[in-house]
């Protein structure tokens, strides 16, 4: 099993690990290692080094679409959690006001990418008038401060320890811009689904577990979200209010996001 490292959305592998339920379900977990980005867990899937994995939509579609890897949706595991933040300082008031700005997503067809150009859009804000630029998530808040960019999106908990580090404000929240859209998922090896359904069952009701843990133990899941972000308190509390685990995957919204990412030729334009 494989995860995104420091990333809040990941929370319920972590209460997962953390309260046993994989050997609770007599599942024999080990995990490999915790992935930087999502297209390095895809490579790991490529290279058939994984089974399981909990990563972002984006770069499950752009895989799949793309034949690198072969993998299916196992579960949702959460629903926004992303903000557009600016400098504590600006005086901008909506996103209409990063025209002419340096603002940084974590990568392009991220999720974050759609989400900024979406929000542009919804300003009447071609994207060719703002500077884009591609920044890992742990190195915006320190070229904010700097002001090196005047804003950046990304996902949880680092808007919200933009907030709290008084380093800046929240311009947007993915809710406002695209409300209850899907993030991250659990994906599976094909292989693997195929040959162990009921494992796949069993993951599932551990997901299932660990999402009702976190609503009725928000202060141990708090802890259990510093332990394995490094980020304060404070801020993961505040980051889980950004935040929905659990739900339904819906067609119509993946749907959406695969036009998107055809559009920019991201995937083949002949992918259903």
């Amino acid at each position: 099993l494989g995860y995104l490292q420091s990333d809040l959305h990941h929370l319920p592998v972590f209460v997962a690990i953390e309260k046993g339920y994989f050997q609770q379900e007599g599942l024999a977990v080990e995990v490999i290692g915790a992935f930087r980005a999502g297209p390095e867990l895809m490579s790991a899937f490529s290279a058939q080094a994984l089974d399981v994995g909990y990563v972002g939509l984006a770069p499950v579609i752009t895989a799949k679409a793309n034949s690198t890897a072969h993998i299916q949706c196992i579960a949702l595991v959460n629903t926004e959690g992303s903000a557009i933040v600016t400098g504590k300082e600006s005086s901008g008031k909506s996103v209409a006001d990063l025209k002419g700005k340096v603002v940084t997503i974590p990568g392009h067809a991220t999720m974050q990418d759609f989400l900024l150009r979406r929000a542009l859009k919804q300003q009447g804000v071609a994207v060719n008038e703002i500077k884009l630029l591609v920044l890992k998530p742990p190195e915006m808040i320190p070229a904010l401060s700097r002001k090196d960019i005047d804003a950046f999106i990304a996902w949880e908990p680092y808007p919200s320890k933009a907030v709290t580090e008084n380093a800046g404000r929240i311009l947007m929240t993915s809710h406002q811009i695209w409300a209850q859209h899907p993030c991250c998922v659990i994906v599976a090896d094909e292989a693997f689904c195929g040959k162990h359904p009921e494992m796949v069952q069993k993951l599932k009701s551990v997901h299932r577990r660990a999402v009702e843990f976190i609503n009725a133990s928000r202060p141990e899941a708090i802890a259990i979200g510093v332990n394995y972000t490094g980020m304060d308190g404070k801020t993961v509390a505040a980051a889980l209010g950004n935040i929905t685990y659990g739900g339904a995957l819906e067609r119509q919204y993946v749907a959406e996001y695969v036009d998107f990412l055809r559009e920019l030729r991201y995937i083949r334009p002949d992918i259903a």
